[in-house]
């Protein structure tokens, strides 16, 4: 899930699914102040303070990988740059926001309670329930339905349905 990162190490990899997860946390902290009551800015700060030690931990591992499979340290820092901004984007939302906004206030209160030390556990087990709550769900405030078929238009083209330039309504429409 996510940007993919090639030829990253086990523990790459586990840091880019925490920092996918804290990404995802911190879009709903910034998008989700429509409904105070699901405390996702409240939770994503205890988050923070509750996991800094994993949270820089993977930040750093995530620099290293940069580092590694590029070629000069600035090409580097570019890339950790486009990981963070794609990262970070993949959970904006419009169409699913009320959705993506409940989930993230649901993972966030777990998290809240998830032990230090575990986060990597915590990010495995709800990154992919984050990702899935951004199917989009319509129009939020304008329900439009679509016609079942296009609208028909007269058989303006038969000769027969004409009597001096005028449209004989018997002739219907078409289909």
């Amino acid at each position: 899930m996510g940007v993919p990162l090639p030829n990253a190490t086990p523990a790459e990899q586990s840091a880019a699914i925490i920092w996918n997860l804290r990404a995802g946390l911190n879009v709903a902290a910034l998008q989700c102040a429509f409904e105070p009551t699901l405390r996702t800015m409240q939770n994503y700060n205890a988050i923070l303070t509750d996991h800094n030690a994993e949270l820089a931990t993977s930040f750093k591992t995530l620099t290293g990988y940069f580092k590694r499979v590029s070629k000069t340290p600035a090409a580097g820092q570019k890339a950790l740059d486009s990981f963070g901004t794609k990262t970070y984007s993949g959970f904006s939302t419009v169409r699913a926001q009320v959705g993506f906004c409940y989930a993230a206030s649901r993972i966030g209160r777990i998290g809240l309670f998830t032990p230090k030390g575990r986060f990597i556990t915590f990010a495995q087990e709800h990154l992919r329930e984050l990702r899935n709550s951004l199917t989009p769900q319509g129009e939020q405030q304008f329900r439009i339905r679509m016609p079942y078929r296009m609208a028909s238009t007269p058989n303006f083209a038969q000769e027969s349905c004409w009597k001096k330039d005028k449209y004989l309504a018997h002739c219907g429409f078409q289909s």
